[in-house]
């Protein structure tokens, strides 16, 4: 007598079901001209360090004041008699620093300090900064593409770096009555803070609502905050990468361009986003993504 087991079941699970792949988008965002004001607030910042390192103060004084010394009271200490011409029959000091200075030397706290405001004695720092703020606004204003671009900045970056390597700044400043640009440490920290302010809000919050976003079928628009999105198709699209302007676009944008994007069909438009964001390799991505339709329309 022969028994037989039921052999194991032949059916089996339906397979699950294969889910759609994610849809691709690239978004391209168009920055303003503010975005290239970062090396006001960065070098703001350093200057600022570097006057605080520095730990030299100021002291506003009248026309006309002497200083001599009277004694060295030892290797890292002085006597120095200070004489400041004051006003008529005014027994109190010539100048608010002079009078908080006397006010603050009567305390027997070492860590008060008679001058606080923090200012470098280097001559060289306030018209490097001045000339870094013109230039920034001469290239985000000014549009030099190309050769000129070249040659116009490199030629003031040059001077620049010639008269601080070599010590021209104080002298020359000193030829023309002594017209040193001085800038404490507070001065660098506003200017670079506000600045810094100013940038973060319009780079990721105002700029981040004109854009471009490619699909592989379709294209959503908005080229004004608060305008309405507008929807294209991609067939017949046709890119245009403006010329570069050399310090704007390669050293103050990382890259960045101005892209110029035609539509086909029954509305032609011409779309402008300036100053898109390393534009050569989001190109090279786009034209990828509207292959992904071409591919797909042929299968």
């Amino acid at each position: 007598m022969s028994t037989s087991t039921p052999g194991p079941s032949t059916s089996s699970a339906p397979p699950p079901a294969a889910t759609p792949p994610a849809r691709r988008e690239i978004k391209l965002v168009s920055h303003s001209t503010i975005f290239y004001w970062w090396p006001i607030w960065l070098l703001g910042y350093v200057f600022a360090l570097m006057t605080y390192f520095e730990d030299h103060r100021f002291a506003i004084l009248p026309a006309g004041s002497k200083v001599y010394e009277v004694a060295a009271k030892d290797d890292s200490h002085a006597t120095y008699e200070l004489i400041t011409p004051r006003a008529k029959g005014s027994k109190d000091a010539p100048t608010k620093s002079l009078a908080r200075a006397l006010e603050e030397s009567k305390s027997t706290d070492p860590k008060v300090e008679a001058f606080k405001p923090r200012m470098s004695q280097k001559a060289w720092m306030g018209p490097v900064y001045c000339v870094v703020l013109l230039l920034t606004i001469l290239i985000t204003n000014v549009p030099l593409r190309g050769l000129w671009s070249f040659l116009v900045i490199m030629m003031l970056v040059l001077l620049a770096l010639v008269f601080t390597v070599f010590d021209v700044w104080d002298s020359l400043l000193g030829a023309i009555g002594h017209l040193h640009i001085y800038i404490n440490m507070a001065g660098y920290l506003f200017l670079a803070t506000v600045v810094l302010i100013l940038w973060l809000v319009s780079v990721f919050i105002f700029d981040q609502r004109t854009y471009i976003v490619f699909t592989p079928g379709q294209i959503r628009v908005c080229e004004h905050i608060g305008a309405s999105i507008r929807n294209y198709d991609t067939t017949g699209l046709t890119f245009e990468k403006q010329r570069d302007d050399l310090f704007r676009h390669w050293i103050l944008g990382f890259f960045s361009g101005d892209l110029i994007v035609r539509t086909a069909g029954a509305e032609h438009e011409t779309i402008r986003l300036p100053n898109v964001l390393w534009i050569g390799w989001r190109l090279e991505e786009i034209q990828e993504l509207l292959r992904e339709k071409q591919v797909a329309v042929a299968k």
